[in-house]
C-alpha cells in the first residue's frame, strides 16, 4: 500500500492534473527545489569555505544586508578578498550546488512531467534567480524539456512585488489569466501572484512556515 507521504503526494497530484488550466507558471526555490535552506545558510557555508570562524547569530546579521555590505561584513571577519571576490565567490558557491546537489521538492518532478505531457499544456519557470541556476538545476533533474521557457526577472525587468510580472508571461503566450495556474511558496509572491486572474497555489516549505496561515487564506489553493 502506499505510503502515507506517498498518497499525499498522489493525491495532490490528482487535484492539480483535474484543474483545467493551458499555462503553468512554476516558481523555483522553495517550489520546484527545497533550495531555501542552501540560501539561507550560504553566508555561512561560504565563510567556513574560507577557513573563517563564524558568528552563531551570523544569519540575522546579514539577513537585511545588501551583497556589498554581506561582502564588507565578511572582510571584518577575516576573509582576505575584495567585494566583488567575495561576491563572485559565494555566486559560485550556490551556483555549484544548483549544479550538482540541490534536491527537488518531493512529488514535484513528477507533476512536473504529468502536466507537461496534458495536451496543448505550456509550462515555464519564472525565478528570481539566475536563469543559469535554474537551468543547470532541471537538466540535472531530467526535466528542462518540460519547460517552454525559462525566465529571470531580471531578463523580464520586472520583479515579484506586483503581478505585472505574471501578467507578462500570459501575454507573451498569448494565454488568458483565468486558464492560467502559478505556484509560489513567498508569501510576497502569492499576494502579487493575486492581483492577476490567474489560480495561485502556495506552495509550503521551511521558509514560509511563520506566515503559513496567511498563505493558506490567500491562495485559491494549497499544496503541502
Amino acid at each position: 500500500s502506499l505510503s502515507s507521504a506517498a498518497s499525499d503526494v498522489y493525491k495532490r497530484q490528482r487535484k492539480v492534473m483535474a484543474k483545467e488550466a493551458k499555462l503553468y507558471i512554476f516558481d523555483m526555490d522553495g517550489t520546484i527545489l527545497n533550495s531555501m535552506v542552501e540560501w539561507f545558510h550560504l553566508g555561512r557555508n561560504y565563510l567556513v569555505a574560507q577557513g573563517v570562524a563564524v558568528p552563531d547569530d551570523l544569519e540575522q546579521r546579514v539577513e537585511t544586508m545588501t551583497m556589498d555590505e554581506s561582502a564588507e561584513y565578511f572582510q571584518s571577519l577575516g576573509v582576505d578578498k575584495s567585494v566583488p571576490e567575495i561576491n563572485e565567490g559565494i555566486f559560485a558557491y550556490i551556483r555549484e550546488k544548483y549544479r550538482t546537489s540541490i534536491p527537488a521538492k518531493e512529488g514535484m518532478l513528477d507533476l512536473i512531467r504529468q502536466l507537461s505531457q496534458k495536451e496543448d499544456s505550456i509550462l515555464c519557470i519564472l525565478t528570481t534567480s539566475e536563469r543559469k541556476c535554474a537551468e543547470m538545476a532541471m537538466e540535472r533533474l531530467g526535466v528542462l524539456n518540460c519547460f517552454r521557457d525559462v525566465f529571470d526577472s531580471e531578463q523580464i525587468g520586472l520583479n515579484k512585488r506586483s503581478g505585472a510580472i505574471y501578467q507578462w508571461v500570459c501575454e507573451h503566450y498569448d494565454v488568458a489569466q483565468k486558464d492560467t495556474i502559478i505556484f509560489e511558496d513567498a508569501i510576497y509572491a502569492v499576494k502579487a501572484a493575486k492581483e492577476t486572474d490567474c489560480y495561485v497555489y502556495g506552495m509550503k516549505d521551511s521558509s514560509n512556515s511563520t506566515v503559513w496561515n496567511e498563505i493558506c487564506e490567500m491562495a485559491d489553493d494549497i499544496i503541502c
